[in-house]
């Protein structure tokens, strides 16, 4: 929210303009509170010398039915009635008062749509998740099937082949697109003009959320620039609680004889255990429940009693320390040293990258070999339909790994382990409970 000239992080599978805005209203919430709590502990100090002591206690009960009170409408006024699954509906997510967050959310919205991934970071596939696998191979295109002559084709007719085939599997949540991934740091001095002049149109504002089909095909037979456009395949499954993305790149050589194709599986595993306890909440709490939320209110109170002046404080020069930080980017600009990509992902920062249940694991297996396995396949198809010699990549289909990657000649894969919550177990390639 107040990283104006950043790009925001996609956040597949969620409603990332819900959950900010949930946010500002909880903060809103939290702000009055402190503001009371604040005039609480001044009172106390300012009558403590002629009371002796007997104000600071009033103060402190007083804060601890405040803090208590402020608890129990959250949980069972706000989260239960607004929040829990029957009963959430987004068409009454509130709007924050301030026109200039109501216009920077409409930004993020627009960029949590867009085909445009702004990283800051090594792997350019921010907001996706970790990186569990990828792979790489490279194919002869230029030997011809026996008695035929290989017919040329360019690397969007491949492209397109390979999104129209895996298209047609047809899975639920489904989703293909063109992408272009970029780094950040590059956008001033590293891409060509006619990227920059797309991406980059405002040097004092954020990085566009959308670039045009044509760049993407321009970028696409040049191979080897710094921003590339990626074919991403991506599978939401569990609600969007499991989103699996293949971040595919074809690229043909310059003198038309070979063909680079790697690919990346991200994962953006389920959410923390702590963000399904909405659910579980009844509509109104249990005389157990209201005791467990008052004891916690008064085992909080000391420590938000202390804190509200210097929160308070903070609100009030927020403003200073964002026109500094401005300032301070807008100097980076100048310098040509400034990186306008994503530094956090909602998404990410909320999964726990645990599976809770075994069907989770088992899906992200369904997502990631059917895939695969389809662009294989397509690859095949499309070297045959243009006379080319494909028995080395029919005999790499041997090779194919448990985890739905082949490996063989002039083929890389790197994989990683991703680990299974709640006492499940993951084997890759040996069991490995969780620790």
């Amino acid at each position: 929210m107040n990283e104006p000239r950043r790009a925001a992080a996609s956040s597949p599978g969620v409603d990332l303009s819900c959950v900010l805005r949930h946010a500002l209203a909880a903060r809103s919430r939290q702000n009055r509170r402190d503001v009371i709590l604040a005039l609480i502990l001044l009172g106390a100090l300012i009558t403590l010398p002629l009371t002796f002591g007997v104000s600071l206690i009033v103060g402190l009960l007083v804060a601890w039915v405040i803090v208590a009170a402020e608890l129990l409408s959250v949980h069972y006024g706000v989260v239960s009635q607004q929040l829990k699954r029957e009963n959430f509906d987004p068409k009454h997510v509130p709007r924050p008062p301030n026109t200039k967050d109501r216009a920077r959310l409409d930004a993020i919205e627009l960029r949590d749509r867009g085909n445009v991934v702004v990283s800051s970071l090594f792997a350019p596939f921010v907001g996706h998740g970790d990186r569990y696998s990828t792979w790489s191979f490279a194919l002869n295109t230029a030997r011809p099937e026996t008695g035929k002559q290989v017919i040329p084709f360019t690397v969007h007719e491949l492209n397109d082949h390979i999104s129209a085939r895996v298209g047609a599997l047809q899975l639920p949540g489904m989703d293909i697109a063109d992408m272009l991934l970029v780094n950040g740091a590059d956008l001033r001095l590293g891409v060509d003009d006619r990227t920059r002049a797309e991406v980059l149109r405002n040097l004092e504002g954020p990085p566009g959320a959308h670039v045009s089909q044509v760049l993407l095909r321009g970028l696409r037979d040049d191979g080897k620039g710094r921003a590339r456009p990626y074919l991403a395949i991506r599978v939401t499954g569990w609600s969007g609680e499991l989103v699996n993305t293949l971040f595919l790149r074809c690229a043909l050589l310059p003198d038309r004889k070979m063909v680079f194709i790697e690919g990346s599986n991200c994962l953006l595993a389920p959410v923390r255990e702590q963000y399904r306890a909405v659910d579980s909440l009844l509509d109104a709490p249990t005389f157990q429940q209201w005791r467990k939320l008052v004891g916690q209110a008064g085992l909080r109170t000391p420590i938000l009693l202390i804190r509200a002046p210097f929160s308070v404080i903070g609100d009030l020069f927020a403003p200073l320390f964002e026109r500094r930080e401005q300032r301070r980017q807008e100097r980076w600009i100048r310098l040509r040293s400034f990186n306008y990509g994503a530094v956090f992902s909602l998404r990410e920062a909320a999964s726990d990258q645990l599976y809770y249940r075994y069907f989770q694991m088992a899906d992200r297996e369904l997502y990631a070999k059917t895939i695969e396995h389809r662009v294989l396949d397509a690859l095949v198809e499309f070297m045959e339909d243009h006379n080319i010699d494909s028995s080395d990549l029919i005999q790499r289909q041997t090779t194919i790994y448990n985890s739905g990657l082949f490996a063989g000649r002039d083929i890389s894969v790197n994989r990683s382990n991703v680990r299974a919550g709640s006492g499940a177990q993951w084997s890759n390639p040996q069991p490995m409970k969780r620790g």
